[in-house]
């Protein structure tokens, strides 16, 4: 049946390249549309947290996709980071984006199944399709994941449900393979899809808001945890990934693998407000790259970039290679120029000079044109009237309160206004005026750089800013702009700018930062020595030809490793009819709490508070508890309320511990609000417990906790490690799909995504103008997998596998020859519009007749 649908339109006619779906074709499409419906709805009925509301959420969305399918599945794959819920659910196997996929698919087939009349396409035959070869790997590749599959529920006791399962479970395994699933069901619908008119840029915007949620995320994190300019903190951000609770890059690859659409978004639209957006989700997810302290990103996001600007360029330059190679130059030479000027801005003055001289430098592009029409004479004249300005506000600056902030913010303002009228009116008067403001704001940002670093920032920036003012009066003479002439152009490269001058800043002032780049050799070496590590648990030639199976990975690390540093674990056991949590501590001791494996839950409570936790458990040896209350977005702690009680040995009795915990001052801002979780880990080494009932009590008697006898499973609670995360990743995309999936799986994954690749960049799709950004985000998210596994997490799996499907449906429009339109340019034509036209037409066919009559009359 998907082949049915994805097969290339055959040539009967320019308006039958879809045709109308046949009767079998109908109750097949009916069949899947039903399957993934009843699916979709019995995985919402047992949903832990108001499941009626799911429920009624899945129909409206099965609803909306069967009656726009065109604006559902771009809004399924913008918000793919915020769908995961895991931390209030408990549920790690299945997910909120499970039920958004389903509903899409379950809506699509349905309209598809009810369409009344074909679609017609204007044959210019290079609409998105499959070849053949591309079908055989995605179907070779499924069925190597179909065999992993079942190797990795045999290889975990034998199929066993439970909606409550870990990551050493049967159900790890479907977990795994639910990405490249969904991305085979949804292929179909995405492919008619992509025929449409603006289809592309349908998903392109919607992969573009995904990223612009998932770095609001960062942002909102770091406002609440360490805020925006603290680089030296030891916190690594999360965002809206829960994945990342036992480590992992699911951010770093998410990252990677959607910027190149955002800059597409940016770059590729005529219309100034998807300009907008694209820039702000760019400024956004250049921030979120730098908090990110991920050496992975810092490589792969400037290769994925410098390779999609290799390969736009050829498109535009048609293979010019020395107009290529100097556009590169020139902005390697740029980039040197701007990081040598914010490495010496900020040795002295911090942030703040950093801002105030990449604001100076920001209005030096936008000036040049203006100034181009001045004489050396006015030049004079300016820079006279700048002193006599900075002057003044040197004296306004020393006067008021932070002065030098107030001051050049004005100015900014004041600058900025002045090359707008300058453009408009053309005159050399306004040239003149503009051109003082600019030297006045190259003043005040030396005076902000003295205010905050003293007089050695006062001359670090008094250097830059002359070397500025030079430049400029330079290139005001020469023949050429030095600057890009569209405002389009000119963004982009302010924007490059702040992002070399933001790195340096980070690089240079982040201690954190550089201690990541100082162990780099380190961390390779331990990197290393777990990938010999993890590769040695493959026993015997199936494994190596087939693999150990899906998601089976943690559960090696946790019975066949010898890793003393294992966190520990938790299983949930039934026994004489009740439900009782089994919760291990470390295999050794560690040096502080943050290393502890927990079982928590996200909780509501009051500031300086007193609660009180009863404990029913029972142990085989001494158990000291540490308990928690504590301000945590997912890995880190801030304030917290700690008590670390003991309980004594005796597996034939329930002991009860009552804790006592007084709660901190929780602050939040009302705009980055502070998550609060309790949270319960073992403390001993080799040691476990059974926990059979947990209450927490606070003021007024009000129970804080949900399924706190685990009468429910799993509901509400989560687990984390938040320090030690190798025994749940072998921290390589390869090593990952050979461990899981065994040679074959790996070849046919190569195959899969090298063709995808070797195809936008090298392939016969090169010339498509999507193309270089498609190659851009497959690069990108391949280097981080150099150093992380990324298949582990299904949401960005199935992410990369959507990319990566684009990547072989894309076709070179150069490829075929494209008979002229007889009608509209669009692909797609309705009926209506179609009828519309044929009655213009007969409309002046009748205007004609009856002039012909008029002039023929007497």
């Amino acid at each position: 049946m998907a082949a049915t649908i994805i097969a290339a339109p055959s040539r009967r006619s320019s308006n039958d390249a879809l045709a109308r779906p046949s009767l079998i074709l109908r109750f097949a499409l009916f069949g899947i549309a039903l399957g993934c419906a009843a699916t979709g709805l019995a995985i919402a009925q047992a949903y832990p947290v108001r499941p009626m509301v799911m429920i009624a959420l899945v129909i409206g969305w099965c609803v909306f996709a069967g009656v726009r399918l065109s604006i559902a599945l771009p809004a399924m794959l913008a918000l793919l980071p915020i769908v995961g819920l895991a931390p209030r659910t408990g549920w790690l196997t299945f997910e909120e984006f499970d039920l958004l996929i389903l509903a899409t698919s379950a809506g699509g087939y349905a309209g598809l199944a009810l369409q009344t009349h074909a679609s017609k396409l204007r044959t210019t035959r290079v609409e998105p399709t499959l070849s053949i070869v591309s079908m055989a790997l995605i179907a070779l590749f499924l069925a190597s994941t179909v065999v992993a599959l079942e190797r990795g529920i045999v290889g975990a006791g034998g199929f066993r449900f439970d909606w409550f399962q870990g990551y050493d479970d049967p159900l790890n395994s479907l977990r795994i393979f639910k990405s490249f699933a969904w991305v085979v069901l949804i292929l179909p619908l995405a492919l008619n899809e992509l025929r449409k008119p603006g289809g592309f840029d349908r998903i392109g915007a919607g992969i573009t808001i995904a990223l612009g949620l998932g770095a609001l995320a960062v942002l909102q994190e770091r406002l609440a945890f360490t805020g925006l300019l603290d680089f030296s903190d030891d916190y690594r951000v999360t965002g809206s990934f829960w994945e990342m609770h036992v480590g992992g890059a699911a951010l770093d690859g998410f990252l990677a693998l959607t910027i190149p659409f955002a800059i597409r978004e940016t770059l590729r639209h005529a219309h100034w407000s998807r300009f907008v957006l694209g820039a702000c989700v760019l400024a956004l997810a250049a921030y979120a790259c730098l908090v990110t302290f991920s050496r992975g990103v810092y490589l792969a996001v400037p290769i994925s970039l410098l390779l999609l600007v290799v390969l736009v360029f050829r498109q535009r330059l048609r293979l010019d290679r020395r107009l290529l190679w100097s556009v590169l130059a020139k902005g390697a030479v740029f980039a040197i120029l701007v990081a040598a000027c914010g490495f010496v801005v900020f040795r002295g003055g911090g942030y703040r000079a950093v801002i105030a001289a990449f604001a100076v430098l920001a209005l030096a592009i936008p000036i040049d044109p203006v100034i181009r029409r001045t004489r050396p004479s006015m030049w004079l004249l300016a820079v006279i009237g700048a002193a006599l300005l900075g002057a003044a506000g040197t004296v306004a600056a020393h006067v008021l309160p932070k002065g030098p902030y107030v001051v050049f913010t004005l100015v900014f303002f004041v600058c900025l206004a002045a090359v707008v009228v300058a453009e408009r009116t053309r005159t050399s008067m306004a040239a003149m005026i503009a051109l003082a403001a600019w030297l006045w704001l190259a003043i005040a940002a030396c005076v902000v750089a003295r205010w905050w670093g003293g007089s050695g920032a006062l001359h670090d920036c008094i250097g830059v800013m002359v070397l500025l003012v030079v430049v400029a009066f330079i290139a005001a003479f020469l023949k050429r702009s030095i600057w890009p002439a569209r405002r389009r152009e000119q963004l982009a490269t302010i924007g490059f700018a702040a992002l070399v001058m933001g790195s340096v800043a980070i690089f240079s002032g982040g201690a954190y930062m550089g201690g990541r780049f100082s162990s780099s050799r380190g961390d390779l070496d331990g990197r290393i020595s777990h990938w010999t590590e993890g590769i040695a648990r493959i026993k015997g030639m199936d494994q190596w030809l087939l693999g150990k199976g899906l998601g089976r990975f943690p559960a090696s690390s946790l019975y066949d490793s010898l890793d003393a540093a294992l966190p520990g674990n938790y299983h949930l056991s039934r026994r004489d009819g009740e439900s009782f949590l089994s919760l291990s501590g470390p295999r050794i001791k560690y040096l502080g709490f943050g290393e502890f494996f927990r079982v928590s839950q996200r909780v509501d409570i009051l500031p300086n508070a007193k609660y009180k936790l009863t404990i029913e458990a029972r142990t085989a040896s001494p158990i000291t508890f540490h308990v928690e209350i504590c301000e945590k977005q997912l890995l880190y702690n801030a304030g917290c309320a700690i008590a670390d009680p003991v309980l004594a040995p005796g597996l034939d009795t329930w002991k009860t511990l009552i804790v006592p915990l007084d709660t901190p001052l929780l602050v939040s801002k009302w705009y980055a609000p502070k998550p609060v979780f309790f949270a319960i880990a073992v403390g001993n080494a080799g040691s476990g417990v059974e926990i059979r009932n947990m209450r927490l009590i606070g003021p007024g008697g009000v129970e804080v906790l949900a399924n706190g006898d685990f009468s429910d499973r799993m509901a509400h609670w989560f687990s984390s490690s938040d320090k030690y995360h190798l025994p749940w990743h072998i921290k390589n995309l390869a090593l990952d799909l050979l461990f899981d999936q065994g040679i074959f799986g790996l070849v046919l994954f190569t195959l899969l995504v090298g063709g995808a690749l070797i195809r936008t960049a090298l392939g016969r799709a090169r010339r498509h103008p999507d193309a270089p950004y498609v190659a851009a985000a497959i690069i990108g998210f391949t280097i981080v997998g150099a150093f992380d596994s990324l298949l582990d997490v299904p949401r960005v799996a199935f992410l990369f596998y959507f990319v990566t499907m684009l990547g072989l449906m894309l076709r070179n429009p150069r490829a075929v020859r494209i008979a002229p339109p007889t009608t509209s340019p669009q692909e797609v034509i309705d009926p209506a519009i179609d009828a519309r036209r044929a009655a213009n037409e007969r409309s002046k066919r009748r205007k004609k007749a009856f002039g012909e009559r008029v002039v023929r009359s007497p």
